[in-house]
């Protein structure tokens, strides 16, 4: 009896060891788990690379409804413009809002052309050349430079006469010589053709029309040509006449245009008018 008495008290005492030995243990490990969250909290920590502490807040975004475009920019789309016949004279695209096309006759010019397309390039804005074919086979190289950098070409006679004064035959011997030499010299098919003078009449919208090509005349005309004419003047007279989808009508070989040419499109661009093709205008410069 003594003896089970000593053994009970005996597994009794093993038992508090062994319950002593684990809460010491475990207030060991919390001991640990508070120290490190202690360490982390510290600024001053080092765990082998630096812990950044203060992250970049995140910001806070307000987030607006986007703005309905206005009349002026769903026009520039193109999207509005109804299709245009080709026999018919083109004279402006009011369809076409702030969209406006600078055109330039009688080129090209040995001492200028490329000078122009210098501005024209510099300013990033495409134009529309209707081309001479006697100057065409003076200066080639400089046809193939327009089409090259992005503008348009058209055809203007052979020899600039007053085509309203032709007969068919003669009407069509000068559009057809300067058409192909367009060709040879773009490998593009000619699609516009501009009158010298704006003179025309019945057999030259016939000629022109079973040539496919389309008759383009002007809006605005700052008879940058006459004698004494500066700048100023040809800038504010276009300025001043400006309206949606203008064919504004310019000469080759001036150098009061020339010199007129970057204020233009500096304060056209300012006042929000784009510039683009005759193509561009009509919505066919796919």
């Amino acid at each position: 009896m003594p003896a089970l008495v000593f053994l009970i008290c005996f597994q009794l005492l093993l038992l508090q060891i062994v319950l002593a030995l684990e809460a010491g243990e475990q207030n060991q490990t919390v001991k640990q788990v508070q120290d490190t969250n202690t360490a982390m909290a510290s600024p001053n920590v080092n765990l082998n690379k630096p812990v950044k502490l203060n992250p970049t807040p995140v910001q806070s975004y307000s987030i607006q409804p986007e703005a309905s475009p206005s009349h002026s920019e769903e026009l520039n789309t193109g999207a509005s413009i109804p299709p245009i016949p080709r026999d018919e004279i083109l004279y402006s695209v009011p369809a076409a809002g702030k969209r406006v096309a600078l055109t330039f006759d009688d080129g090209p010019a040995f001492r200028y052309t490329m000078e122009y397309l210098k501005v024209l390039r510099e300013n990033q804005v495409p134009a529309t050349f209707f081309l001479v074919g006697r100057r065409i086979q003076c200066n080639p190289s400089l046809v193939s430079m327009i089409v090259g950098e992005g503008h348009e070409i058209g055809n203007h006679s052979y020899d600039h006469p007053n085509l309203e004064l032709q007969r068919e035959a003669a009407i069509k011997e000068q559009l057809s010589r300067t058409s192909d030499l367009l060709s040879q010299w773009t490998q593009k098919e000619i699609k516009l053709m501009r009158p010298p003078g704006g003179a025309f009449g019945p057999g030259l919208l016939k000629v022109a029309s079973e040539m496919n090509l389309r008759v383009v005349m002007w809006t605005i005309d700052p008879r940058d040509w006459e004698k004494n004419k500066t700048s100023n003047e040809i800038a504010t007279l276009i300025k001043k006449n400006m309206e949606p989808g203008a064919i504004i009508l310019l000469h080759e070989g001036k150098p009061q245009t020339l010199a007129a040419l970057p204020i233009l499109i500096n304060d056209l661009q300012k006042d929000g008018w784009e510039f683009v093709t005759i193509s561009g205008l009509i919505g066919e410069d796919n």
